[in-house]
């Protein structure tokens, strides 16, 4: 069941206004995937497409909202910058990233900290196509790859890898005889040929991911050893939407990163969806959603990133433009 979904002015009654966040420093014109770090503060991933010439970071944000370079991602090559995008904090403290460098150079990165100021990056899968989104769950790490064009099919194929937290050195091939690859699927919608994007996982330990293309989130069963044994519909948003960032509230609601729409979306445990932000294009100064990317719950608020990159047929965004921001919506 939808409801609620249709393009109107931001200010229109049982809409929820954005504000600002925080403006992002000059070295972060891309910001996209969050986690909350073990203090408490809130961590970014900041691929940089927006400038080549800048590398990829990670910042930190911490509760007065003071932003710090956490560090720098090397590329895979020397003359290549990173592009990290999702990011996931494990229990213990480490951290997993995707390095997505594109073109079969793909990374996921597992990084470790001494508490004193230095850490240590060991590659946990390489060669991968497009590893995007990230999460922990029981000992393992789950990561989505949105295309998997080795695998042909008369559709865009997508898929789901799994890692476990102590896994090194693993060379993804990307089709299907990865044994890390344990699940796929087929985006049909010709127009948004792009598959798997953002996952989040429930109290109960159920998987959902969020198929971009199709306007499709869909709820995976997980066996003891992290297999997929089941997959169901589990609500549908219209295809323009384009679900990217995915993330939970303490009660299991799910809200969805409207990337294409400028928009925000709720989906409640039945999957009823409901549409609480919806904005037009716009340069994101005054918190606007400006191409939301990512979203998590946070301090009582959903925080979202304003990607503000691409443009094109279905997408209102126009243009990249100053300011860097981070938007905010109060939920309790």
């Amino acid at each position: 069941m939808v409801i609620g979904i249709y393009h109107v002015d931001a200010q229109q009654k049982n809409l929820k206004p954005a504000k600002l966040f925080v403006e992002l420093p000059s070295f972060c014109p891309t910001p996209d995937a969050f986690d909350i770090a073990p203090d408490g503060s809130l961590v970014l991933s900041c691929p940089n497409f927006a400038d080549r010439t800048l590398p990829g970071i990670l910042v930190k944000i911490d509760k007065d909202k003071k932003i710090t370079k956490l560090l720098e991602i090397p590329g895979v090559i020397k003359d290549r910058n990173s592009n990290p995008m999702g990011i996931a904090y494990a229990p213990d403290g480490s951290l997993f990233v995707c390095n997505n460098q594109g073109k079969n150079q793909g990374q996921v990165l597992c990084i470790t900290f001494d508490g004193k100021g230095n850490h240590t990056i060991e590659i946990v899968a390489e060669g991968m196509g497009q590893p995007n989104g990230i999460r922990y769950h029981d000992g393992a790490v789950y990561v989505t790859q949105p295309a998997m064009p080795k695998i042909r099919t008369e559709n865009h194929v997508s898929g789901l890898y799994r890692f476990k937290t102590s896994d090194r050195n693993i060379f993804i091939k990307n089709d299907k005889s990865d044994s890390n690859l344990i699940y796929i699927t087929e985006t049909i919608n010709p127009d948004r040929k792009v598959g798997l994007d953002g996952l989040v996982f429930n109290k109960a330990g159920e998987l959902f991911v969020g198929d971009f293309g199709d306007g499709e989130l869909i709820k995976l069963i997980l066996d003891e050893e992290g297999k997929v044994t089941k997959e169901e519909l589990f609500a549908n948003v219209p295809k323009v939407t384009g679900i990217d960032g995915i993330n939970t509230d303490s009660n299991d609601n799910i809200y969805v990163a409207g990337f294409c729409q400028n928009q925000i979306l709720k989906v409640d445990l039945k999957g009823n969806v409901t549409l609480i932000a919806d904005y037009d294009d716009n340069d994101g100064a005054n918190g606007q959603i400006d191409q939301p990317a990512d979203i998590i719950v946070y301090m009582n608020n959903i925080i979202i990133s304003n990607f503000d990159l691409m443009s094109g047929e279905g997408i209102i965004n126009s243009k990249h433009s100053k300011p860097y921001t981070l938007s905010y919506i109060k939920i309790y």
